[in-house]
């Protein structure tokens, strides 16, 4: 090994490739690359920051809120310190906060109690209450309990069982179909086959017991078993239009009568999504797909007419690049076989909301058959914060010789997720239509999704 040393004074020692080294290196001063003065820019580059500054404003501020949100949970700990105030050391018992709000919907926010690990085969209970307040109108209320088996049967086979209660004094009504809003009518109209549409509100109550079996055959393969009993009740609501001044009541399936039923359904679930790498969040899908189908028979109980209701969900995750950013691609279709005059109006199937249908508020559109799609631009924040930019596409039909790409709704926007070391957190969105309007929706631990598939 050769070690040179210099004595002051002396000129440092230097090497033969010194001036090929530095050939072609910028002067002193100019290690930027600009040559002109920095202290100034060219007339085209003033010109093109001043087009921008408006924009880029406009930018800023949308992004304001999701960028303050992450600073607060990076830089306080906040996921962490959620755990410890709402958990027991092990995480095997705690009290849950959750608030849920969306445009046309409201707000409602309780708490959950759950428990883990009940009979020491990993069963889980929960028990959840919320409230909201409706100007004018009752209290919002729902109450749920639901209970899982866990490991009690084993890997290959799961049962839950729950039961809910819900109240909902000002449930949003467009009338019945793919229309535009219109003015109200004189005289009150048949919603079945009258293309009027005008918001309006009415009660709604819904009470149901459910016991759903999940026999895994394979790590992606999963079948499932519905059984359910449900009783709902209508009357109209003092927020807004009265429903009876816009749609006759008569004409509008089991709104006077109420509605009982019981409901079978098996589903069949192909699913393969995953992280790309073990490093990547855990909550967050990088890759994989997701396949399923479902069919169900509603028997009525009250007299009135049965029906099936059928459905396809597709889903697929293309990984872009590392930290990860992903494309999502999601397709559903969901129809009833029954008409317009036997399906009870809540029971058709719906789009619009914080769910399906971005950009349109909360059931804005509702029909016999529904079809939506979804492309979701993807990428992380943090190990647990990730945002999105989001374009939703669908409509609904009478029947499925309806289907056309003609009148079709199109809803976009941005949001952010947050997802703790267990589960999900935090979510928020903003989003428009080409329809106009801007619709916002937060949740914070939403246990119970606000637009449940079946109800």
């Amino acid at each position: 090994m050769l070690v040179r040393f210099a004595i002051a004074g002396d000129a440092p020692p230097t090497s033969d490739h010194t001036a090929a080294d530095t050939a072609g290196a910028p002067i002193p001063g100019n290690e930027s690359g600009r040559i002109d003065d920095v202290d100034s820019d060219g007339i085209g580059r003033e010109i093109g920051r001043g087009v921008l500054f408006v924009p880029k404003l406009f930018v800023e501020a949308i992004w304001f809120p999701f960028h303050g949100t992450f600073w607060l949970f990076d830089r306080y700990h906040l996921s962490h310190l959620y755990y410890q105030v709402f958990f027991n050391e092990n995480r095997t018992i705690g009290i849950v906060p959750t608030l849920v709000y969306q445009s046309g919907f409201g707000a409602s926010a309780g708490a959950r109690f759950v428990a883990t690990n009940v009979l020491g085969e990993h069963e889980r209970l929960g028990v959840q209450a919320t409230t909201g307040q409706i100007t004018g109108e009752p209290y919002r209320e729902g109450a749920l309990v639901d209970m899982h088996s866990g490991k009690r049967f084993g890997d290959t086979f799961e049962l839950e069982l729950s039961g809910n209660f819900d109240r909902r004094p000002a449930e949003p009504f467009y009338g019945i179909g793919n229309n535009d809003t219109t003015a109200p009518p004189a005289m009150p109209v048949d919603p079945r086959s009258d293309s009027t549409s005008v918001s309006v509100n009415h009660r709604y109550q819904e009470a149901r017991a459910a016991l759903v079996g999940h026999v895994h055959v394979s790590r992606e393969l999963r079948v499932s078993f519905t059984g359910s009993l449900t009783e709902l009740k209508y009357a109209p609501s003092a927020t807004g239009i009265p429903i009876g001044e816009v749609y006759d009541l008569a004409e509008l399936p089991g709104f006077e009568s109420g509605v009982q039923h019981a409901y079978g359904e098996l589903e069949v679930r192909w699913d393969t999504r995953h992280r790309a790498i073990d490093w990547e969040p855990s909550k967050m899908f990088s890759g994989g797909s997701l396949v399923a189908a479902f069919a169900g028979r509603v028997d009525r109980l009250d007299g009135g007419v049965d029906f099936w209701r059928y459905g396809l969900e597709l889903q697929h995750f293309f990984r872009l690049a590392r930290g990860p950013r992903v494309l999502i691609t999601r397709f559903r279709a969901e129809g009833v076989t029954g008409s317009r005059s036997e399906v009870p109006f809540t029971e058709l199937p719906v789009l619009g909301g914080g769910e399906f249908l971005r950009g349109y508020t909360y059931e804005r559109f509702r029909d016999r058959a529904a079809v939506f799609g979804s492309l979701q631009y993807e990428w992380d924040l943090s190990h647990f914060t990730a945002a999105y930019l989001f374009t939703d596409i669908g409509r609904v039909f009478d029947t499925l010789d309806d289907l056309t790409v003609r009148g079709l709704r199109v809803g976009y926007g941005i949001g952010l997720d947050i997802r703790g070391e267990s589960g999900f957190l935090f979510s928020a969105s903003v989003a428009s239509s080409i329809d106009g309007g801007l619709f916002f929706s937060l949740a914070f631990n939403p246990v119970v999704d606000a637009l449940q598939r079946w109800r």
